[in-house]
C-alpha cells in the first residue's frame, strides 16, 4: 500500500492524526479517545489491490456519535483512494456484539459524505453460526475493473451466505 499524504488531513481534520508505520493512522478526539484507522492488505477475494479498512477504539471507552470523528475518518478514506486507486473492504469488529450498530453508523456516515458520488459502496451481511458479520466494499466508480470487482464481491458473499450449516 502506498502511504497516505497527510498534508490535506492535517489542514482539514478537526482532530489530531498521526502514523508511525504508514498503515495505521491514529486519531485523538477532544475527549482523549484514541481511534486507530488501519489499512492492510486483504487477499480474501482478490489476489492484489484490495485492502481491509478497520476502525479500532483503542481507549475501549464508549464514544458518543462524533461528527468530527466521522469527518476525520472520511478524510483518511479520501487520502487512501488518492494514493491507492484500489479496493477497500470494511469489516465490522464483532468482539462486543455491536457490529450491526457499527455497520449502520458507517453506512450513514458514508451516505452523508459529500464525495460519495465518486464511489460505489456495496454492503453485505453474513451469518456465521450465531455471529452476524457485516461488511462493505468501497470502490471508485472510475476503477476500470468496477463491474468485475462488484461481481466477485457478490459471488463471494453469495457463497458465504449459502454455505451449509
Amino acid at each position: 500500500m502506498n502511504p497516505l499524504d497527510l498534508t490535506r488531513i492535517y489542514r482539514l481534520s478537526p482532530y489530531k492524526v498521526w502514523t508511525r508505520n504508514g498503515q495505521d493512522y491514529n486519531i485523538e478526539t477532544t475527549r482523549g479517545h484514541i481511534f486507530v484507522i488501519g489499512f492492510m492488505d486483504d487477499y480474501s477475494i482478490w489476489p492484489e489491490g484490495a485492502y481491509q479498512f478497520t476502525i479500532t477504539n483503542q481507549s475501549q471507552q464508549p464514544s458518543p456519535l462524533d461528527e468530527k470523528l466521522r469527518e476525520t475518518i472520511l478524510l483518511l478514506i479520501e487520502a487512501f483512494f488518492a494514493a491507492n486507486p484500489d479496493i477497500l473492504l470494511y469489516i465490522c469488529e464483532t468482539g462486543d456484539g455491536r457490529q450491526a450498530f457499527r455497520s449502520r453508523l458507517f453506512i450513514r456516515w458514508f451516505n452523508n459524505y459529500a464525495g460519495r458520488d465518486a464511489f460505489v459502496m456495496q454492503t453485505a451481511e453474513v451469518q456465521e453460526g450465531k455471529t452476524r458479520n457485516f461488511a462493505a466494499l468501497i470502490v471508485q466508480k472510475s476503477n476500470p475493473r468496477l463491474n468485475e470487482i462488484l461481481a466477485e464481491f457478490d459471488e463471494t458473499i453469495s457463497i458465504l451466505t449459502d454455505k451449509p450449516q
